[in-house]
């Protein structure tokens, strides 16, 4: 029998200077970048856990997005995962033994002060920089590169 773990992870991003960012974190005991997040605590919806996380790591308030539909969409929506997904797990400081962390991918903006007692510094890394950066987990930058396009397709759409 698998044992899976309900984990959340929060891709932030931000529009500076006519390009889309996106904000990641190093972690420590991977020793690799990639977003912010962690397990679900009893209690807590998974939604809640991704705005924990990034507050714990990065820092900050965040608001989870939903993101762009297609242009006049004609309903309101409620921010959810943006994708869920089973990743293979080693032992770790939740269980120890091989495992699933069955992963629900939010995309948030962060808001606010960033306080002096988060866990890590985001690093916010434009398509460019990200393409090349070094340490950045692939799978994490496989989806921040679509998290980008995404955004940038709709800004574009709005422009027209």
């Amino acid at each position: 029998m698998t044992i899976t773990e309900q984990t959340a992870s929060t891709f932030l991003v931000q529009h500076r200077e006519n390009r889309w960012l996106i904000g990641l974190v190093w972690h420590h005991r991977l020793e690799i970048t990639l977003p912010a997040g962690g397990h679900q605590e009893p209690g807590e919806t998974i939604a809640e856990t991704a705005v924990r996380e990034v507050r714990e790591e990065v820092g900050v308030q965040c608001r989870l997005l939903a993101l762009p539909l297609p242009h006049r969409f004609p309903h309101p929506t409620i921010p959810a995962p943006w994708w869920i997904a089973d990743v293979p797990a080693g032992p770790d400081n939740h269980t120890d033994a091989h495992h699933v962390h069955r992963d629900h991918v939010y995309v948030a903006e962060p808001y606010g002060d960033y306080s002096d007692d988060a866990e890590s510094v985001v690093q916010w890394f434009a398509a460019d920089e990200l393409a090349h950066a070094d340490g950045v987990s692939e799978d994490s930058r496989i989806q921040a590169m679509e998290i980008i396009a995404i955004l940038q397709r709709h800004a574009e759409s709005d422009n027209n």
